[in-house]
Order: structure tokens, then C-alpha cells, then sequence
């Protein structure tokens, strides 16, 4: 009688290892699903706000060295204004990174972000484009 006793008690242990090993495999990537899904909304928004207040600034930046004027220097500093922008982009992305996402799925919501607000190829050649 013991001996069954003592085998059902290790049938109990090796069940309760196998489904910990269980969760352990599954419960990180459905986090990360999860913390995508939430977030997609709010990163894809500061992802395009900070892209084009960076494009904004790179051309008032060009205006400014092809042809100086008062006019020109504050289409810049206002340009510099709208990069706090990027400043919401990098802190929801360091949050994110808290939540446990790694560059892998940032990288992920990035191009989804992208994807959603372009309509054909052309769109996402020219988000993706720096032009001097």
C-alpha cells in the first residue's frame, strides 16, 4: 500500500513540473501578445508624431543652411518644439521595454505602425526616406 501511495505522489510532482515547464513556455510569449495589443494604438500614434516632427525638423534644418533668414531660423526653433514628440515616443518605449518587450517586438509595432498609415508601397518608401 505505501508503494502506491509513495507513486501517486510522484505522479503528482512530475504533473505539477510538466505543467510549470508548461506555463513557463507559454506564458511569456502570450505577455508579450498581450502588452502588444494594448499598446499598438498608443505606440503606432507617438511612432508617427515623432517621424514627422524628425522629418519637419531635418527640412527646416536644410531651409536654415540653403538660404538663412529670421524667417527660416524660427520655422526651426519651432521644428525643435515638435521634437518632443519623439521624447513621448522614447519614454512609451522604455515603459514598453519594463512590460518585457524586447527590439524584436518594438521593431514589430514599428513596422505595424508604418504599415497601418501607409497605403501602397510608395507610402512606406517615403516614411522610410531621408531626402537631402
Amino acid at each position: 500500500m505505501r508503494s502506491i501511495s509513495s507513486r501517486n505522489k510522484w505522479a503528482g510532482r512530475a504533473l505539477i513540473f510538466v505543467a510549470g515547464v508548461l506555463v513557463g513556455q507559454i506564458a511569456p510569449p502570450a505577455w508579450k501578445w498581450a502588452v502588444i495589443s494594448v499598446a499598438q494604438t498608443s505606440y503606432q500614434e507617438v511612432t508617427y508624431r515623432c517621424d514627422r516632427s524628425m522629418r519637419a525638423h531635418l527640412i527646416a534644418k536644410q531651409k536654415v543652411e540653403a538660404a538663412p533668414s529670421e524667417e527660416t531660423v524660427r520655422a526651426l526653433e519651432a521644428s525643435e518644439i515638435g521634437l518632443i514628440d519623439c521624447q513621448d515616443y522614447d519614454l512609451l518605449r522604455k515603459r514598453l521595454q519594463l512590460f518585457g518587450l524586447d527590439e524584436n517586438a518594438l521593431g514589430f509595432m514599428a513596422l505595424k505602425a508604418i504599415e497601418a498609415k501607409a497605403i501602397d508601397l510608395q507610402d512606406v518608401i517615403e516614411i522610410h526616406e531621408i531626402r537631402y
